[in-house]
């Protein structure tokens, strides 16, 4: 059987062979003519475009690891065979995740389930706003939350009871033209099936590529309730395809998604739905902490939710980088001080897209490419876990058994006992450098950061038990900072460190510090080992401390820099928490394969500057033709646009969300005055003058023997707004140009140099020509102006089979998601057919096309439907295939009127 049929028979009925026997069916519709959604292709712009529309098809990470560790936990005890339990709990583990979204999905098409909003503040719903509030005062403890989707959940499919529950109206619900279809794959190989992730554009190869994909698809795609033994269920990629409403889409597409998250996490512990899918191992997943074990991610340029600029968005998407590393390449996460998310996003800057940068394709399987992926995202998480752990433990220890007192007072009292000591001077430089670093309000290097911690989201409602709110760390911290910086300074003012034959040991800094100072190892360096001065450890585990094994800190000083190094590490875990770390109750969905969803909502990148500034230039072109075209005068204005550049970002605290607010360099005009001598003298030279620094000006249309000789001058100036913030200020460029170019363009000038009245048409013609053709090469841009294609896979194999390749007739119309007829109008309107009556269209040609471009076209169809010919009649322009519209659909046979309703 084929996998189209195959999943139209799962989907409607959610048949699980062998998975849950007698369980009732929960019907989702199944109208379907392909097997896939079409593919979007987009290049860089509309890629960028893209990201602010949310996405009909999505991918599904799923890592049954923990299911099988628990259930091998349970074989032991229960004397099974481990390997053979666990591996039977990772396969149920996938179906029951599978299941549950596509049942939650369904919930939500039907109208069963309501949409509920992201944006609180325009949301009507006093219940859902209140125990929104409530969850995030209480941090990790949500009960409102659980028993306000309780409420919904009891209500599911009463449409009265839920409008009375909490003011849900049609909003909530969504909007439908026809029904919609729910598709669901196992992807066994990352193909071109998946190819808008590879390809920036569609051309005949790539359509070839989709055709015998599509022919073959049993090699790359099975359902998602396929239970055959043979597949992989420890890392599992599925896609979920959602065929619908475009409109009901745009509207309520970001909340839809958002919703999802949401009912799953809460149905997945607080329902029974999860024991009567897998009886044998539902209570054990259910113990499962569900947002760790798989991961949402659109499948292309669109999103799942908003984009934004603020630490959430940008913290979830890095984790792109963890999919594409390889084992010699250390992520941004691991850093000991990162920069932030921002300044990475800055560091990174334009980048390919749709090229494959993941590597999904360098795989032998989707399962190898989810592994490494997994193994760089989980190796992350430990150490951001460890991180906060280790972090709040630490921090926890000095505040119970010493506090700010005994620690500054210890502190004093080594000073005093011993200020001779080379051990004691080099440990007072490495806190005093250290705590200027993480606690000086002057410098602020790190001070700002480390206080937005108590308010962050990410930390406050950190999902692991913490007995001590963050806040009181981070005052404990700042109390401690304050009377060591007063000693530090007393010290400096005292020259305490200018002793004669004394350097200072960059070797104890701490790995934090001496990232931050950039100071590199020193093999011939020994080991550092803190000093106890007072002959025993300060803070250490227990009495036993032979060897110091048993130390936690081992002076005043030591335990003073612990904190400081605890509060740094609190500050990194913040940077990576939302990515790495979800809260409970919604798995993430990084924009994995578009980083210009963060780079334009950022304001990076703009995927309309390059059409506006080819629209102003061919303006100020024709303008230039204008005033100096037809006459002898020898200038020209050149002028062209820079792209307006992000230099930095104010910050600002909202929700428990840092917003990042970019400060850009605006666009700004590059003018050149050129002076091309050829029209008065009949010389082939030309000399440029521009303020905007070196422009080798393109003088002439056609080019032969050029000398051409260029000299520039350049100032500019850094300003500094704080120790961590850097901008670059004015500046100022000149360049002068000349040149002598063998050209037809300057033999033409001078040859009409004579004209009565100083009139030159041929220079007039010429300097037309340039402006149309500088345009027209413009328009051209692969990249930068925006350009999508649309491609169904069924249509590219059906094309495929009857002429044994893809014709060059057939590209473009394949890149309209449709299929290959004699005229794109035609094609359009068997792909109209096919959709409202769900019939297969064999032929189609215009039979009057009197009116045809933007009136009415008559075609003709031949189908499945009925026997004899089926007439549509529309207004179609083929280069505007958007406004297509149907007038009038008419069957000259009895049988056809009949199967048409007529």
């Amino acid at each position: 059987m084929k996998i189209t049929a195959k999943i139209s028979i799962l989907i409607s009925g959610f048949i699980l062979a062998g998975f849950v026997p007698g369980m009732a069916l929960a019907q989702v519709p199944a109208h379907q003519t392909t097997l896939l959604s079409p593919l979007n292709f987009t290049n860089r712009a509309q890629c960028a475009l893209d990201a602010d529309k949310p996405t009909s098809s999505v991918l599904v990470m799923i890592d049954g690891y923990n299911a099988g560790k628990l259930a091998n936990s349970v074989a032991k005890l229960q004397g099974f065979a481990p390997e053979e339990y666990s591996n039977k709990a990772m396969k149920e583990f996938r179906l029951s995740v599978a299941y549950m979204t596509l049942n939650i999905m369904n919930k939500m098409i039907r109208g069963h389930l309501p949409v509920l909003p992201t944006n609180l503040k325009t949301a009507q719903l006093p219940k859902y706003v209140g125990a929104s509030q409530r969850c995030e005062k209480a941090g990790n403890n949500c009960s409102d939350m659980n028993d306000y989707l309780a409420g919904i959940w009891a209500r599911a499919g009463k449409r009265a009871d839920l409008t009375a529950y909490d003011r849900f109206t049609q909003d909530n619900f969504p909007l439908h033209a026809s029904k919609d279809r729910l598709g669901c794959y196992y992807i066994k190989k990352f193909s071109a099936l998946q190819g808008h992730l590879h390809n920036s554009e569609v051309n005949k190869a790539n359509l070839q590529d989709i055709a015998l994909a599509y022919l073959n698809e049993a090699d790359y795609l099975t359902g998602c309730f396929d239970s055959d033994d043979k597949l992989p269920n420890r890392f599992v990629t599925l896609q979920i395809d959602w065929e619908t409403n475009k409109n009901s889409l745009e509207i309520q597409g970001f909340d839809f998604w958002n919703s999802l998250k949401i009912y799953l996490s809460w149905a997945w512990r607080n329902t029974n739905e999860v024991e009567m899918l897998s009886p044998s191992f539902g209570r054990l997943f259910r113990s499962i902490a569900l947002e760790e074990s798989i991961m949402f991610s659109p499948n292309g340029c669109k999103s799942m939710n908003k984009p934004s600029c603020d630490s959430e968005y940008l913290s979830v998407n890095s984790v792109r980088e963890l999919a594409k590393l390889s084992d010699s390449v250390t992520p941004e996460q691991f850093d000991n001080v990162p920069v932030g998310t921002e300044l990475e996003l800055l560091e990174k800057g334009v980048r390919g897209v749709n090229n494959d940068f993941l590597g999904t394709q360098s795989h032998d399987t989707a399962q190898g490419w989810l592994s490494n992926f997994r193994k760089n995202l989980i190796q992350s998480r430990a150490l951001i876990k460890t991180k906060y752990q280790a972090a709040t433990m630490h921090l926890n220890l000095l505040q119970d058994q010493l506090g700010v007192d005994l620690l500054t007072h210890g502190l004093n009292k080594e000073l005093a006992s011993n200020t001779s000591s080379e051990n004691l001077m080099n440990e007072l430089y490495y806190l005093c450098t250290e705590v200027r670093l993480a606690g000086d309000n002057s410098l602020d290097f790190l001070k700002s950061n480390i206080d937005r911690i108590a308010e962050l989201k990410n930390m406050t409602q950190m999902q692991y038990s913490e007995r001590r709110p963050i806040k009181e760390h981070i005052d404990f911290f700042n109390k401690l900072a304050a009377p060591i910086l007063a000693t530090c300074n007393q010290l400096e003012k005292q020259n305490f460190w200018n002793k004669p034959g004394y350097t200072v040991s960059k070797n104890g800094f701490s790995a934090w510090a001496k990232e931050m100072l950039q100071i590199g190892p020193d093999p011939e360096a020994a080991p550092f080992v803190p000093a106890t001065f007072s002959g025993k450890p300060t803070l250490s585990w227990s009495s036993q401390t032979v060897g110091g094994a048993q130390a936690i800190c081992s002076s005043s000083i030591d335990c003073a820099r612990l904190a400081v190094k605890s509060v740094v590490d609190l500050y990194a875990v913040s940077v990576y928490a939302d990515a790495l770390i979800p809260l409970a109750g919604k798995s993430s969905d990084p924009n994995l394969f578009n980083p210009y969803a963060e780079l334009t909502t950022c304001k990076m990148y703009d995927p309309w500057f390059q059409t506006q500034r080819m629209n102003k230039v061919f303006m100020i072109d024709l303008a230039n033709t204008a005033l100096f075209g037809w006459n002898i005068l020898p200038i020209y204005l050149d002028v062209n646009f820079t792209a307006p550049k992000v230099v930095s970002f104010n910050q600002l605290m909202k929700n428990g969300v840092l917003k990042f607010d970019p400060r850009l360099e605006k666009s700004k005009a590059q003018t050149s005055l050129v002076a091309d001598f050829g029209p008065l003298l009949g010389a082939p030279c030309a000399v440029s003058l521009n303020t905007n620094g070196i422009k080798h000006y393109n003088f002439y249309s056609f080019t032969g023997l050029t000398v051409n000789y260029c000299d520039s001058k350049q100032k500019s100036e850094v300003i500094s707004l704080k120790a961590t913030d850097f901008a670059n200020g004015a500046s100022t460029e000149r360049s002068f140009c000349g040149g002598c170019t063998l050209n037809f363009t300057a033999v033409a000038a001078a040859s009409t140099a004579s004209w009565s009245g100083g009139v030159n048409p041929a220079k007039f013609i010429v300097y037309l020509f340039r402006t149309f053709q500088k345009y027209f090469k413009a328009k051209k841009d692969k990249v930068n102006i925006p350009r999508g294609w649309t491609v169904n896979p069924a249509y590219a194999a059906e094309v495929y089979k009857k002429y044994g390749e893809i014709p060059t007739h057939c590209v473009d119309m394949l890149g309209k998601g449709l299929n290959c007829f004699a005229d794109t109008c035609a094609a359009k309107a068997a792909q109209y057919f096919e959709q409202t009556y769900n019939a297969k269209v064999h032929s189609a040609y215009i039979h009057n096309n009197g009116d045809y471009q933007g009136l009415s076209t008559d075609t003709v169809l031949r189908t499945n439907l009925c026997e004899g010919d089926i007439s549509i009649t529309a207004y179609c322009n083929e280069n505007r295939l958007e406004k297509f519209r149907v007038t009038n659909v008419y069957g000259w046979s009895k049988s056809c009127r009949r199967a048409l309703g007529k």
